[in-house]
């Protein structure tokens, strides 16, 4: 499992609610072709799906938690309202108990200044009549009735304070509660909904990664395809193009040819060769082939370096692209796709900064830049960076042809 599926799983075990639980990401093996690559896109982006779903549930509920506790807040400000409206009721209502304790304490004066129930007995005592003795009973019954009345109201209003206070302290700290409670479980949320903004993040680097992985695999393949069918270009024309025979351009044969024939001979083993070369007759000359040949004279010396494309070492075909490269023209990698690449001349043909190849294995397999005089420079597997000659020792068997890019 790669680390990357590790931190999803990770990310997953961290969720706080089941029905949040994030998807199992599947860990993968890496793929070897277009196919898989476009399976494992294909299970991330059904991943990232899911994970972006449950971010949605996750965000939704957030808002929903969020509008509750607006709700809650507005709540809490009228509780408040009415909090501070019953403590001025408070208020009010102990101003009219003192009041009424007020006039209870003075009565209790009047009647120990008066000598109490003898007082009363007097007020009675003093009736003129009998209608007048009745009125008398019925004002101290009332005077009586009405303390009576004064003491239980004063006791009511003394437990509906005590009540209301109570009921209103009681419901703020329920209020106080539930916001806690909201606070905590929306903190839970956000704490979710990172991680899977974390986990849809995870899975979305990780899609880009494999579909540059997937582009950058395409671009192998189709660069793996172009060199096999350089190759095979190269080595069907190859099959159809036998080594010649060069002639010695070296000055002591040029001589000898000079005094013996005027044309120049070039043998091979097809026909289609001839023919081949005699259509090329009207080929451009090479351009800039003194400054090919000068760039290449500067890395004599190089060692040679299987697959080397730079001074600090060359293969044949890396040698000859790194020289043309300097001199401002392109020419595609390999010995194989050169020969493809370039017009086919013939030896009488040829000038320097022109391309010469060789076919030791069955198909073109080494190259060199010509230089005239029956030599060329190329990479060299035992001397490196060097010029050799073509019309005689080792490389003049192996002469495939002459191209020019």
């Amino acid at each position: 499992m790669n680390k990357k599926s590790i931190l999803k799983l990770a990310l997953a075990s961290t969720i706080g609610f089941s029905y949040l639980a994030a998807p199992a990401v599947t860990a993968f093996a890496a793929p070897e072709n277009e196919s898989e690559f476009n399976q494992k896109l294909e299970e991330l982006s059904s991943s990232q799906s899911e994970a972006e779903k449950e971010l949605s549930t996750v965000t939704a509920e957030i808002e929903s938690k969020e509008k509750e506790m607006n709700t809650l807040v507005e709540e809490m400000e009228l509780t408040n309202k009415e909090l501070t409206q019953l403590q001025e009721e408070i208020e009010q209502l102990n101003q009219v108990i003192e009041e009424r304790e007020a006039q209870l304490e003075k009565q209790a004066r009047a009647v120990q200044v008066t000598g109490d129930s003898g007082s009363v007995v007097s007020f009675l005592m003093e009736s003129e009549s009998l209608s007048d003795i009745i009125g008398r009973i019925d004002v101290v019954n009332t005077m009586v009735t009405a303390n009576q009345d004064l003491i239980q109201q004063q006791i009511d209003d003394k437990e509906l304070v005590v009540e209301k206070e109570k009921e209103t302290l009681a419901k703020q700290e329920e209020q106080t509660l539930r916001a806690a409670k909201m606070e905590s479980q929306k903190s839970a949320l956000e704490e979710e909904q990172a991680n899977q903004e974390r986990l849809v993040a995870s899975i979305a680097a990780e899609r880009a990664e494999v579909t540059e992985e997937k582009e950058a695999f395409l671009a192998e393949q189709k660069a793996a395809e172009a060199r096999i069918q350089e190759i095979q270009s190269a080595r069907t024309a190859a099959s159809q193009t036998s080594t010649i025979t060069v002639e010695d351009e070296s000055e002591e044969a040029a001589v000898t040819t000079s005094s013996s024939s005027s044309e120049d001979t070039v043998t091979t083993s097809s026909s289609s060769s001839k023919s081949s070369e005699s259509s090329n007759a009207s080929v451009p000359a090479a351009t800039n082939g003194g400054s090919i040949t000068s760039i290449a004279y500067n890395y004599t010396g190089v060692p040679y370096s299987y697959g080397g494309g730079s001074p600090a070492g060359f293969d044949c075909s890396g040698f000859v692209q790194y020289v043309f490269r300097q001199a401002g023209r392109s020419i595609t990698r390999t010995a194989a796709g050169q020969y493809s690449s370039t017009t086919r001349i013939s030896q009488s043909q040829a000038q320097p900064g022109d391309l010469i190849f060789f076919n030791q294995s069955g198909s073109i397999d080494h190259v060199g830049i010509y230089l005239g005089g029956g030599r060329f420079i190329g990479a060299q597997t035992s001397t490196g960076v060097a010029v050799a000659s073509f019309t005689s020792g080792y490389w003049s068997r192996y002469v495939a042809g002459f191209g020019r890019p």
